[in-house]
């Protein structure tokens, strides 16, 4: 029925109401046309049950003859369309055919409109940007939940509401003349804003009547950039940070990538080697490379490692370029990475043609010698928690003179000035308590000094036994820090606001304005200079007008240059050495240079005083009154004369021996120990005393000091030795006078040992004569204690004598032989050997031998047989002597030499170790309980010789 106008219908039909509905929920309907007469039910039942189960109902059309009362009811149940019937079929047909296409062309037209706006409410709520719909009386007609969050609002709290409701006053007036420049120039907008430190960017979109260009509202979509803005800003910042940093380095630089071609570098780079514009111009390495390589002794060298480094793209080099001209370069050359791809290579060149002939000699020269006078010019002592002194060192001994001895035991206080005592005490205790070092200033005997006080802790318990104080003399720098003082004030006014000088030039050089920093640098004021021409008025030196016009060319190129050297002749005619930068820039349309001057004539000054000192140090090694070493390892690689003296060897035998070949044996260990500690940490170690032996087999004490140094581009140790030989002398002549006093004790033991006696005796007539039993405990008390008195009171006449007598060498054999004579025992017997061994020993060495015996006949049980025998040991010498007596229990092997252990006096292998240790000897025990006693006497190297 619809083919004359072109329209391709499906029509359906159905018998009846449930056939119908079958095919509608398996068939896709647009329409269904119903009339109201359907036989047993009427089309009113059908089109309800149709909208109850057909989820997507069709456009439902119901046709009929009947009355308003069937129409009314029909739409009332939910028909779309009542459709009156007027008795003409043709022309009905023709009617219902056009108005079923347009209710159908309604329908999709709505869904479809339907979907449109699903999809567009799905894609404006899933964005991030906040995005709105504005009337043109700025009344919100839809927003996005991103903005909904953005504004604080939520769900339909906008509706009704105006932009100026929701925003601030400044951000009603930008909108609204935005909206302005859309509604009249009838086109989109765009524009970028910040609020609240973030930035947007912001376009308004129009929205038109379809069939005229009249603007309905207006869509703005906001987009949140600042991420975007703050990269671009680091971005900028980076750019400018690396050409500000490429430029203001004072070394070359260029960078090339992985095909050769240049892609960046520096104007220090083409002033270095003299580079044209027509050279860098070309971008090529190898065109580069070819001029540069012109210029060097080892050109040759040069191609090598470039070719090299082409082959080891990865790998970096480091090395020195000299050049026809005289000049050194240092290079240095990196691979450039992005990621972990290589991408091209930096090359950077440094100048050190004067750093190589003048500094890097004399720092090292000036670090070494330094460090000779720091470790000798200081007073150094040490002080316990009541501070008495415990040790001091020379330097500070010479300081008190005669009095060093007395005060070497009495407070501090006695050698300060009055009221510093309690300031000394304080920071002393001040130290034990916190355990930190404390630092402050003292005045004495009309000198400045910088005072360190330093715990001395026990590695393991971190308890502090002493302070070492330490007395540095600033009398020199602070009359030096006084002077700089009166100077900075007098010079206050000029500097406060610029500590340099700034120059402010035309391109051709006439000055248009200074800082007052120029008129302590040159002494020509602001208004001398205003006007003048700096090439023309004397202030530049001849030698560098050239110089400076080849600078004031590249600002005129737009270049800045600089740091270089000039010459400036001031205006009474004396001349400086300064540093400047120039930069060109722009004021008012006018081109203008900025030079940046620093004054460096102090600078030069310092460095020519450095090659003053450096002779002057020289001196004073080579005049020191101790002997000073500098050593790699333990091998001497310099001395001066005084240590030729103290070990009776010229300077040439004693460059490249080693020096613990000549320290005695028992102060290898710990000077070993010493030098580890000092190379390890770099700390100056002083005041340790060490034996060593001169080319005649003497023995000096020498009280040596220790610091890590560079000598010569390596490592090394300055070892400083004050001969205190003498020193140990005078302490040898305090054993003499131990000797009268150990006769004074003798006599004082006698009387005393008289008195016990008789009062043993009469605390045993005590004894017998008592009838109360009560008392016989307390009396056997007094007997035990007063027998112990006598016991301790014996041992002093055994350990006076200990140490009294210098050593000597004795013969071992004779001194086994008087011991036995001595205990009458047949069965003691030693090695033929011990006939010519002699020991270096205390003179009560034969006391030694006679313990041992007398202990294996007392406590050995059944001792048959004793015997000594002496065993090489790397240099040393194992002294045995052994029984075939009990032994002696593991458990007890090291208490028997402690002092009263055992079963009589407990006092016999105490005196033993003792005697023994005056000369670093020392015993032990190393039997087999049940098989006998092995006393083995360890004696060092140099200690033991064959008669």
């Amino acid at each position: 029925m619809f083919s004359d106008n072109g329209a391709k219908v499906d029509i359906i039909s159905a018998s009846e109401i449930k056939d119908g509905i079958h095919k509608m929920q398996t068939t896709r309907i647009d329409v269904v046309i119903s009339d109201f007469d359907l036989g047993p039910q009427n089309g009113i039942d059908f089109i309800s049950r149709l909208k109850k189960q057909i989820q997507h109902s069709p456009i439902t059309i119901f046709t009929g003859d009947q009355g308003p009362a069937i129409a009314k009811e029909a739409l009332k149940a939910g028909i779309d369309y009542y459709y009156q019937k007027n008795g003409d079929p043709d022309f009905e047909k023709a009617l219902l055919n056009t108005f079923i296409r347009q209710v159908v062309r309604w329908k999709q037209t709505e869904e479809a409109h339907q979907y449109a706006e699903t999809n567009f409410r799905t894609i404006v709520e899933a964005t991030e940007d906040s995005i709105y719909m504005i009337d043109r009386h700025y009344r919100y007609l839809f927003i996005n939940k991103p903005h909904q969050k953005r504004l604080g609002i939520y769900g339909e709290e906008y509706e009704s509401k105006m932009y100026k409701d929701l925003h601030s006053d400044d951000e009603n007036r930008r909108f609204i003349a935005s909206m302005s420049q859309v509604i009249t120039h009838s086109n989109f907008y765009l524009e970028e804003y910040e609020k609240e430190g973030r930035f947007y960017y912001r376009k308004f979109i129009p929205i038109k009547y379809p069939s005229s260009s009249q603007i309905l509202a207006v869509t703005v979509v906001s987009t949140d950039m600042t991420d975007r803005v703050r990269l671009e800003e680091e971005v900028a910042k980076g750019a400018s940070l690396m050409t500000a940093t490429l430029e203001s380095t004072s070394d070359g630089i260029f960078v090339v990538d992985r095909a050769g071609k240049i892609i960046n570098y520096n104007q220090k780079f083409l002033e270095m080697w003299y580079i044209p514009e027509t050279v860098i111009d070309e971008r090529d390495e190898e065109v580069l490379l070819a001029y540069l390589e012109d210029q060097l002794e080892d050109r040759d060298g040069f191609i090598e490692k470039v070719n090299w480094l082409r082959s080891n793209p990865e790998r970096d080099a480091f090395d020195v370029l000299e050049f026809r001209d005289g000049r050194i370069f240092e290079r240095m050359t990196l691979p450039q990475r992005l990621g972990g791809t290589i991408i091209g290579r930096v090359w950077s060149f440094r100048d050190v043609t004067e750093q190589r002939s003048t500094l890097g000699t004399l720092q090292i020269t000036q670090a070494n010698y330094r460090s000779v006078v720091e470790s000798t010019g200081d007073s150094i002592f040490m002080v316990d928690n009541e501070s008495c002194y415990i040790f001091m060192n020379s330097y500070h001994r010479r300081k008190l003179g005669d009095l060093a001895d007395k005060y070497l035991e009495q407070r501090m206080r006695v050698m300060l000035p009055p009221g510093e005592d309690k300031r000394f005490d304080e920071a002393v205790s001040r130290v034990f308590s916190t355990k930190k070092m404390h630092m402050d200033e003292l005045h004495w005997l009309g000198r400045d000094y910088i005072r360190r006080f330093s715990p001395v802790s026990d590695e393991e318990s971190e308890v502090v036994r002493a302070v070492t104080v330490v007395l540095t003399d600033i009398s020199e720098r602070k009359a030096a820090e006084e002077e700089v003082k009166h100077s900075e004030e007098r010079l206050k006014i000029l500097f406060d606001h610029a500590p340099e000088a700034y120059f402010l030039t035309d391109i051709k050089g006439t000055f248009v304005d200074s800082n007052l920093a120029v008129t302590a640098l040159t002494g020509f004021t602001k208004e001398d200079l205003h006007g003048r021409n700096i090439f023309t008025m004397g202030l530049i030196g001849t030698m560098h007008i050239t110089k400076t016009a080849v600078l004031f060319a590249r600002n005129a190129l737009g270049k800045s240059t600089g740091p270089d050297e000039m010459k400036i002749r001031r205006k009474d005619g004396s001349e400086v050495y300064a540093e400047v930068v120039t930069y060109p820039i722009r004021i008012v349309d006018q081109s203008l240079v900025m030079t940046i001057a620093r004054d460096i004539t102090l600078r030069r000054e310092a460095e020519k005083a450095l090659k003053e000192r450096e002779e002057q140090y020289r001196l004073l090694v080579n005049n020191a009154n101790e002997g000073v070493f500098v050593l790699r390892g333990t091998t001497i690689i310099f001395s001066n004369p005084k240590a030729s003296d103290i070990l009776k060897r010229s300077s040439g035998e004693l460059s490249g021996q080693d020096l613990m070949s000549w320290i005695h044996p028992d102060d290898i260990e710990g000077f070993k120990i010493l030098i580890a500690e000092v190379a390890s940490s770099g700390v100056v170690r002083a005041g340790h005393n060490i034996r060593i032996y001169n080319n005649t087999g003497e023995v000096r004490w020498l009280e040596s000091g220790l610091v890590s140094i560079i000598w010569k581009d390596g490592p090394a140790l300055l070892f400083l030795g004050n001969d205190v030989t003498d020193r140990k002398i005078a302490q040898d002549t305090v054993v003499q006078s131990n000797k009268k006093l150990n006769l004074l004790s003798s006599i004082t033991r006698h009387d005393v040992l008289n008195q016990i006696t008789i009062l043993l005796a009469y605390l045993d007539l005590l004894k017998k004569k008592n009838k109360d039993e009560k008392l016989a405990p307390y009396i056997e008390k007094q007997v035990e204690a007063t027998q112990a008195i006598r016991g301790q009171i014996v041992f002093t006449k055994e350990y006076q004598d200990v140490g009294v007598k210098a050593p000597q060498w004795q013969i071992v054999a004779d001194k086994i032989h008087s011991a036995k004579d001595v205990r009458r025992c047949d069965f003691v017997t030693w090695d033929t050997s011990l006939e010519h061994l002699e020991i270096f020993a205390d003179p009560l060495l034969e006391k030694v031998f006679l313990n041992l015996i007398s202990n294996s006949l007392m406590h050995g049980e059944k001792v048959s047989r004793i015997h000594f025998s002496a065993v090489q040991q790397e240099g040393s010498l194992i002294l045995v002597y052994e029984d075939d007596g009990v032994g002696i229990p593991d458990k007890e092997k090291r208490k028997i030499f402690e002092h009263g252990f055992g079963k009589n006096t407990g006092f016999g292998l105490f005196l033993s170790r003792e005697i023994l240790s005056i000369t670093g000897l020392t015993i032990t025990e190393k039997g087999k309980p049940g098989e006998g006693v092995r006393f083995e006497i360890l004696v060092p190297a140099h200690m033991h010789r064959t008669a």
